[in-house]
Order: C-alpha cells, then structure tokens, then sequence
C-alpha cells in the first residue's frame, strides 16, 4: 500500500472515530427522530421514500440500542465505506494524487461532512452510488461482464432507498456513448439486464402504495408542484445557494467553471466523461426543476461524487507547481462552514452574539432534555387529574422528536388539523384515543388554526405558556415549544381536515 493509500485510510479513520464520539453527544436532527420511527415500524416502505434507512437505523438499534449511536451507527459506518471507495474509483480513473484531493473534498465539503454523521435517507443512497461507481469502473476498465449484474443490484438497493437512484442510468447510457472504446456493450444484452435487475428497486414502492392509497405517489406529485405558481426561475438562485453551502462557495464555483473546461483539465476522453456522465444528467434535472419550483438542497448529492473531480484535478496541478493559495482557501473556507454546523454553541463561548434566525437548522438539535421535561410534566398533570393520557402533534417532527425523548419513548400520535398527511396518518388509531386526553405539543404557535379546530373534538382545550428556549450567543431564542392540555377526545375524521399529501 503506497502512503497516499495509508493517507487516505488515516483521515477516513480520524473522521469515523470523531463522529462515533460525536455521534453520542449530539442531538437528534427532526428527521433522524422520524426515521427512527420508521425503524420501529418496518415496512416496505413509506409515505416520504423507500424504506433504505429504516432497515439501517434498525440494525444500528439491534447494536447500540435505541440511542443517538444505534440510530447514528450504520450510516457512519456506510461514510467510511463510501470515502474509500470514492478514493479507489478516483484513484482508477485519474490517479492516487487526485484521488486524494478527491476525498479530501468531500470529507471538507460542509453538508457531506454533516450528512456523514447524521441519519437520514441520503447515507444509503449515496454509499449505493459510490459502490456502482466503483462497480461499474472495474466492469469497464477490466471488461468484465458479469459485473454488469452486481451493478444493477447496487442500483436496485440504491432505487429502494431514494428515487435518484434512479438518475445513474442516464449516467451509464451516456459514459457508454461518450468513448468508443465503450460503445461495444450497447450490443450486448449485459447494461439492459443490469436495468431490468435495478428497476426491481421500484417493486417496495410499489407494492406500498397500492396497499395505502397511492399515499406515496400523491406525495411525489405534491412536491413536484410546490410553488410553480411562483415567477419563472424564482427557485434557481435558491438552488445556486444551497450548492455553495453543500460543498462549498469557492468549491462550487470552482466545479461550474471546471466542468466547462474539463477538456482542458481532463485531457483523457474515458476519465472525462466519467466525470461528466454522471454530472450533466442529476445537474440538469435540478436546473430545470430549479426553474418551476423549489428544489431541496440535497437533491442534487450524488451529482458531486463526481462534480468535484474537475477541481480535484485542478488542486492537483496547482498544488504541485506550488500554486497553493486557491486549494488553501477553499480547505480554510470550508472548515470555518464544518465548524459552525457542528459546533452552533460555540458563539455564545467566544462571547459573540449572532441573529438567532439564519442558525435555526443548525440549533435543531439542541435543548431536547429541557424541552422533553416540561413535556412530560405536562403529561404527568393530567395523570394525577384522573385521566389516560397520550401525546401527539399535528407535524411528524415534533412527534417523532417526543417519542424519542420522552421517558419510555412511547408511541405518539398524529393530529391532523389542517395539516398534511405523514407517515403517523398510518401509525395513529383515532378509535383507540377516544376518552383520552391528549399533550398537544407544537413547534410553531397555533399551526394553521389547529388549536381552534380541536376545540371542536376535546372536551377542554388549555394552553400553556409558550417555552422560549434560548441558547448563548444568539440574540433570540432558538426553538419554541408550545404545549397545550386536551381533555377527553371525542374522536373525529381525519380526512375532514386533511391538507393535502
């Protein structure tokens, strides 16, 4: 092993060790809570994606137990796997030197850096794309075609996971197109088959939503049409933004430019298409949506697995004829953004003040215990009136958050007042809260009439003061928890007050 290869192992190493460490201290994210959820109700799949992380976050538990680790455990075991394999597949196709600046920027690429830590239903999706790469680099370069087969069953997985999966085949098709010398498989049943095998990934969601009321495909078409009667391109500066605070400002703006000029860059046609294949189509796709309507920020994520090889080639060159000061700034650049989203407390230790408002993602896992006390405390005065209680929300972000947190870490409900269907539509029985009373709790003030609308289906509906949870070095606070006393549920139908999917 030469010791760029040793290199490489240290820092994946240093970084999985960090966040197994500190993987235990932070707080939950919202969807983490949700997705653990997901993992006590094991399906085929969901309202939101497919069940990918569920099954993950499940072995984590079964290992660690149901805690910030076991939640936490697989998905940072499946970043250490995908960085060296992001590494191998660089290595092969541009050599160790650039495949070590590809690694180093993804490891400082802000979000990645986040997203390798935390739970949520991209760590399985992109481990799945990194091993096809790889895959699908050694099927080429060594000709090899019984690894067309493995490749459509990563695909697969990937598919089952999330929908994007699904933007590697226009990769595939278009790296075949691109060199000749790879043409030739497009005369062989071998990439058709691999298809046929990963279009499998489709059959959970399938199967799912033909059993729950096309809920999923309601959904998908939901988000496809949320604010297009936006002004065109209204979206497309927010997606520009969001790719900047993804990997980077300088870094991003480094692979728009170098993807222009990847003939100049990558002068080898074979690498270069790799780079562009599996770039172009997911860019494309997010550009166009970007246009119409608005566009998560880690939609675009498998895009820059191979977005960034341009300017890893780039760093390369510069670094090596002792042009230094473009890589250092970006390293610098984007170690000042990892430090701030892993570290949000540390304003208030530096005796700064920040405005509370641009931080509040960054906040999101802070204050669980004090939150989740004055909850419980809620809960236990109406005990000791007499009554049965459970909890509930009219979000699934604060439900899931209250089943993780509360004692017990029970079952909650959802409430739908004016709010749209979620994964708890299916997880909650109406008929069996009936004479119970209910701690409402929400994270937004009377969200979107829901307090006036369970005064119709509670005997009593009380209100507490709002909790105002505030944090050193932000001017205001950084959550708002509002809990309200709901006696005796009448029962009610959920579809009356649905809004939307």
């Amino acid at each position: 092993m030469t010791s760029t290869a040793r290199s490489a192992l240290f820092l994946i190493g240093a970084l999985t060790l960090f966040r197994l460490f500190y993987g235990t201290q932070l707080g939950l994210a919202w969807d983490e809570a949700y997705y653990w959820q997901w993992s006590r109700h094991l399906d085929l799949s969901y309202y939101d994606q497919g069940p990918g992380i569920a099954y993950c976050i499940k072995l984590g538990t079964l290992i660690a137990g149901h805690t910030h680790l076991g939640i936490r455990l697989v998905p940072i075991v499946f970043a250490a796997l995908g960085s060296w394999l992001t590494f191998l597949t660089a290595r092969r196709w541009l050599g160790e030197s650039v495949a070590w600046w590809m690694l180093l920027l993804m490891s400082l690429a802000p979000l990645y850096a986040a997203g390798s830590l935390l739970a949520t239903y991209d760590s399985p999706l992109v481990l799945c794309w990194t091993v096809a790469l790889w895959l699908l680099t050694k099927t080429l370069q060594e000709n090899k075609p019984v690894l067309w087969y493995a490749v459509g069953v990563v695909v697969g997985l990937g598919v089952a996971s999330k929908l994007t999966m699904l933007t590697f085949a226009p990769g595939v098709l278009l790296l075949l197109a691109l060199v000749p010398g790879y043409r030739k498989w497009f005369k062989t049943p071998h990439p058709y088959l691999a298809f046929g095998i990963a279009v499998l990934g489709l059959l959970p969601y399938w199967l799912w939503d033909k059993q729950h009321e096309q809920m999923f495909s309601l959904h998908i078409k939901t988000l496809s049409q949320r604010h297009t009667d936006a002004a065109f391109g209204r979206w497309f500066g927010d997606f520009l933004a969001g790719q900047a605070l993804f990997i980077g400002p300088l870094a991003w703006c480094l692979t728009l430019w170098a993807l222009v000029k990847s003939k100049q860059l990558i002068r080898d046609d074979a690498p270069r298409a790799f780079a562009l294949a599996f770039t172009l189509p997911l860019l494309a796709i997010c550009v166009y949506t970007s246009l119409r309507s608005k566009l998560e920020i880690n939609w675009p994520t498998t895009m820059h697995l191979t977005s960034l090889l341009p300017v890893a080639v780039l760093f390369d060159r510069l670094w090596r004829d002792g042009k230094r000061s473009l890589p250092l700034a970006s390293i610098v650049l984007n170690l000042f953004l990892i430090t701030l989203a892993f570290f949000p407390g540390l304003p208030g230790v530096l005796g700064l003040t920040l405005p509370a408002a641009p931080f509040i993602k960054l906040n999101e896992t802070y204050g669980w215990p004090e939150l989740m006390t004055k909850t419980a405390a809620a809960g236990e005065k109406l005990k000791a009136e007499g009554r049965e209680v459970a909890y509930g929300s009219v979000t699934y972000r604060v439900n899931s958050a209250m089943a993780f947190y509360l004692p017990g870490q029970p079952q909650t409900n959802g409430l739908y007042f004016n709010v749209r269907w979620d994964n708890y539509r299916l997880w909650t029985d109406e008929k069996a809260l009936i004479g119970k009373s209910i701690v409402l709790v929400n994270d937004v003030e009377d969200e979107k009439g829901s307090l006036e609308i369970a005064k119709k289906y509670f005997a009593s509906v009380e209100p507490l003061p709002p909790i105002l949870l505030t944090r050193p070095g932000y001017d205001k606070p950084v959550k708002r928890w509002y809990i309200t006393l709901c006696r005796d549920f009448k029962g009610y139908d959920p579809k009356k007050h649905q809004d939307g999917y």
